[in-house]
């Protein structure tokens, strides 16, 4: 994961690194126009103008295609293609998507639809994309364009009779305008939800839609416009014709004023059905006429076979009987040349999409080379980071490796000295001791053979020599006592420092341990051997009471043997 931040980074980098000031600078006055738009949009219109599109690279080209599309579409003027817009798409999916693609095809989708003959499918297709990143990163839209999507989306799928999923998302845009506090959306928003119960047959709820309508302030003349033709329809469905005829009136009274006129035939056309309602057939017929009449100002949908309809009808009513068969074979020629005209529509849907397709599989070989190429270099990375760090830990496990022989040899070469002088001292003190034990057996004779001497002569001087020869004893004894100290002791002898000994005791394990002779010991200590049978048996017989508390003293045991 961190691996991939770190390419994504890289390639951010890489890119903006590779664009000239001219560009950076040209990003920086986009985004400026981009922030005027919804605060003071002619602003906006005035500044994007000044700026000459065709020096700017892919990515500022399709920015400014963006904010071109946006502005035309709040200023309300037409479109006759969706070329630009659709560069604005294509330039924000690569080479890294960025929050504008949302936008982008927001504004596709709202571009195909207001175009004549641009298929539902393919609208729905640029809002359906969005839909996804706007339910993954909440916030991503500012709410007037979140509010068109919701409510273009409704309208998609009111006018193909999709009800419920028309329901959901007009009342998503509902709640968004209404967040948004814009009058205008409010009430387009509102009308669209109203047409979609007016469809379902929903009196109630159609009839709420205008009843808070008409709490709403600072409402257009043209959204007013729009709200009257919208009650006027639901006193005409549920057949309330003084009611309705008022506000037709209305409707015609106010058309001139109106900035997008509406389609005057279909006014007409819903006053005609109004007096026949009321029994009036002359009015009826009469508005009828005028419906044919304006015929050419409406988009001429095959729908409007009905004005052709309607007028025959009402004049077989009055018994014009030539003019209702003269209306009736207009119909059937209208409906016939519509169905070629649907025909049509149809072909320029399929080759639309064909196209489409081909410049999306352009699209997917293009991101598909990007995408190789990240993937090589991110490979490449990858292998040259694993490289590096294999390199490094053989670097470091060869200094840790050589450092520890270093430290073992130091250790072994410690070691070796400490066993060579220990073993030196070892036998030198043994040296010492046997010379003491020597000389001492040597002092023994000599006494001996002086007392046999001068026992019989001189019984005082056998004394004295007797006293001399104790001191003497006693004299090796101390000596032997001084040399034996603690940490000789303790240094070769496993005992326990807590076990208690005496100095005896640690002489004559001192020397059992380096396997001295019974009589030496016995000479050394000044004892008998027999004593010194006793002194050993003694101390073997404590050893074996503390093996309990002691378990180490069972190697003193071999000693004993």
């Amino acid at each position: 994961m961190k691996f991939c931040s770190f390419c994504t980074l890289l390639l951010v980098v890489t890119f903006w690194s590779c664009q000239t000031p001219f560009q950076r600078e040209a990003k920086r006055t986009l985004v400026a126009i981009d922030s005027l738009i919804y605060e003071d949009y002619e602003v906006a219109n005035d500044s994007l103008r000044d700026i000459d599109v065709f020096q700017l690279n892919l990515k500022n080209r399709g920015y400014y295609y963006l904010l071109s599309t946006i502005l035309k579409s709040r200023l309300d003027e037409s479109f006759v293609s969706d070329s630009a817009i659709s560069v604005a798409v294509e330039s924000f999916r690569s080479p890294l998507p960025n929050n504008n693609i949302a936008r982008a095809l927001i504004y596709q989708g709202i571009v195909r639809y207001k175009i004549p003959n641009i298929p539902d499918s393919l609208v729905f297709t640029s809002l359906k994309e969005v839909e996804p990143m706007v339910d993954a990163f909440p916030g991503l839209l500012r709410l007037e364009e979140e509010t068109k999507l919701w409510f273009f989306l409704g309208i998609l799928h009111y006018n193909n009779n999709n009800f419920q999923q028309a329901e959901k998302y007009l009342d998503m845009a509902l709640r968004k305008a209404e967040q948004m506090e814009d009058v205008s959306a409010v009430v387009i928003t509102s009308l669209a939800v109203f047409w979609r119960y007016m469809s379902i047959g929903n009196r109630e709820k159609a009839k709420g839609v205008l009843d808070k309508l008409e709490n709403v302030e600072g409402i257009s003349f043209e959204d007013q416009y729009d709200i009257i033709n919208a009650r006027a329809a639901f006193y005409y469905y549920y057949k309330d014709y003084e009611n309705a005829l008022k506000e037709y009136k209305i409707l015609e009274e106010q058309m001139s004023e109106v900035k997008l006129k509406p389609r005057l035939s279909n006014i007409y056309y819903s006053i005609s059905r109004i007096y026949s309602g009321l029994g009036k057939r002359d009015s009826s017929l009469y508005y009828a006429k005028k419906s044919v009449e304006h015929f050419p100002d409406s988009l001429g949908e095959w729908q409007d076979y009905y004005l052709f309809v309607n007028l025959g009808s009402e004049a077989s009513k009055v018994g014009d009987y030539e003019l209702a068969a003269a209306q009736y074979k207009d119909a059937v020629d209208f409906l016939v040349d519509k169905s070629g005209e649907r025909s049509e529509k149809k072909i320029l849907e399929l080759e639309k999409q064909y196209d489409l397709s081909e410049a999306r599989v352009e699209t997917l070989r293009q991101k598909q080379k990007f995408q190789r190429f990240a993937f090589i270099a991110g490979a490449g990375f990858v292998l040259l980071v694993f490289i590096v760090l294999i390199y490094f830990l053989n670097l470091r496990k060869s200094r840790v490796e050589y450092e520890n022989e270093r430290l073992m040899r130091i250790s072994a070469e410690k070691e070796v000295a400490g066993k060579v002088r220990e073993g030196f001292q070892r036998r030198h003190l043994l040296r010492f001791y046997q010379l003491i034990t020597q000389r001492e057996m040597v002092a023994q004779q000599r006494f001996d053979m002086l007392s046999q001497k001068y026992i019989r002569s001189d019984s005082s001087a056998y004394k004295e020599l007797q006293t001399e020869l104790n001191a003497l004893k006693e004299e090796f004894s101390g000596m032997m006592y001084d040399l034996m100290n603690d940490d000789l002791f303790y240094s070769n002898v496993d005992v326990p420092s807590g076990f208690p000994l005496s100095n005896t005791e640690k002489v004559v394990l001192f020397l059992l341990k380096f396997e001295i002779p019974s009589v030496e010991i016995a000479t050394v200590l000044g004892i008998t051997n027999n004593n010194l049978r006793v002194r050993k048996s003694n101390l073997k017989k404590r050893i074996l009471e503390n093996l309990s508390d002691y378990p180490s003293l069972n190697n003193l045991l071999a000693l004993f043997n």
